[in-house]
């Protein structure tokens, strides 16, 4: 497994909001996970965020600021748990909760990109 392609996974929307004018597919394919995605998985990017959990608040970030009608999020619950989703509501896909907001985001991320990486 390629830990820097995992580690400029993490720090993808760091770069989004430094290079405002590049695409986040752009950026994701920058990072080699389109040659690798089927060896990237949540635990992969897990073991990254327990090294590196300061990218933890960026994503929760960037799920807050996405403005779009329909996509994965990422959120705190009132009861302090973490909910994985998809946005609308779909019967087909329930949100997954988390107790640890590392394992939440992990979860988030592997979505994400995988939609990206799709579109």
């Amino acid at each position: 497994m390629d830990n820097i392609v995992i580690n400029r996974i993490i720090s993808l929307t760091t770069e989004f909001y430094k290079k405002s004018n590049v695409s986040i597919y752009t950026l994701l394919k920058e990072t080699g996970y389109f040659e690798m995605y089927n060896q990237i998985n949540e635990a992969s990017i897990l073991n990254e965020l327990t090294i590196h959990p300061e990218f933890i608040d960026k994503w929760v970030r960037w799920s807050e600021n996405k403005r779009s009608s329909s996509g994965w999020y990422l959120k705190q619950n009132e009861n302090s748990t973490y909910a994985v989703g998809y946005f609308p509501s779909n019967r087909d896909i329930a949100p997954i909760e988390y107790f640890d907001i590392k394992e939440a985001c992990a979860a988030f991320i592997i979505r994400e990109i995988e939609e990206i990486r799709m579109s």
